[in-house]
């Protein structure tokens, strides 16, 4: 009984010690919930602190969202990512930094610091409705995470007045 109260003890301090380890060489590279945001080497976007409650960051997720060129594309409100794959999902995530988000024409880029979900499948992405032009014309979104690519394909109104008056879609991996 003593020699495995000894292996278990030896192996808790190990697991502890590379967690610790593990811990300091990530936030050395991404800030940690609460932190001032900082910006990203690879791109002028704002890295966005982690979202609560996910600890230290495995992966940096490059964010690209795309809106319409349709009259009244952009929308007001707040937007939402979550992020599906193959070892679990996070968010729903709010998608803002310093800059006037989700206008006409634009591409918002974000950088967020999150957990790693494996390969990415499918994502849905919405809107609380707020402000006063919340409907909006999302065209695509894209993100980059460890060498992978995946786009999503929208092209539809996420709006209480239009298409199927959601204001939400659950888009699968082109």
């Amino acid at each position: 009984m003593r020699i495995g109260r000894v292996v278990v003890g030896t192996m808790a301090l190990a697991a502890a010690t590379i967690m610790a380890t593990s811990e300091s060489a990530a936030a050395s590279v991404t800030p940690r919930i609460g932190s001032d945001h900082s910006y990203s080497v690879r791109q002028n976007t704002p890295s966005v602190p982690l979202h609560e409650g996910i600890g230290v960051a495995q992966h940096q997720y490059r964010i690209a969202v795309y809106t319409g060129k349709k009259d009244g594309a952009g929308t007001d409100a707040n937007v939402y990512i979550t992020i599906n794959g193959t070892r679990g999902f996070v968010g729903p995530i709010r998608l803002d930094n310093s800059e006037d988000n989700f206008e006409r024409g634009k591409t918002d880029r974000f950088t967020l610091g999150l957990r790693d979900v494996g390969r990415v499948k499918s994502i849905k992405i919405s809107h609380d409705n707020s402000g006063k032009k919340p409907g909006w014309y999302l065209s695509r979104v894209a993100i980059d995470v460890n060498g992978d690519h995946p786009r999503f394909s929208c092209y539809r109104w996420l709006a209480k007045d239009e298409d199927d008056h959601r204001t939400w879609v659950k888009l699968r991996r082109a």
